[in-house]
């Protein structure tokens, strides 16, 4: 699924898996489309980098639907949003960071 990643104030997503009691890992993200606990593989279309992510959060009902139609596929932690999408993107609007994803079968 192609599409783009807006990014979380910095630690808002490690609040949201605190919350949750989910354990911190390296990539956290949002989605749209997938529960958390979820991982994927998010593939950056700038930085050709390609990151194993945790679902840690999911759009609010009533964003649910224009995330989708304006393809938002995955919401960024901060740090995440560096490292994928690139520091000089960070306060771009989220189309400046194209990303391709994959639902992963095997968690790592």
């Amino acid at each position: 699924m192609d599409g783009y990643a807006p990014r979380y104030s910095p630690g808002l997503m490690e609040r949201v898996s605190r919350n949750r009691a989910l354990e911190p890992v390296p990539c956290m993200v949002s989605s749209p489309i997938y529960p958390v606990g979820t991982w994927l593989y998010v593939w950056s279309h700038n930085q050709k980098v390609l990151r194993a992510c945790r679902v840690t959060d999911v759009s609010a009902p009533n964003d649910r639907a224009r995330h989708i139609r304006t393809r938002r596929i995955v919401e960024l932690g901060y740090d995440e949003a560096i490292s994928i999408c690139g520091a000089e993107h960070i306060n771009d609007r989220p189309e400046a960071c194209p990303v391709t994803v994959l639902r992963v079968n095997d968690p790592p």
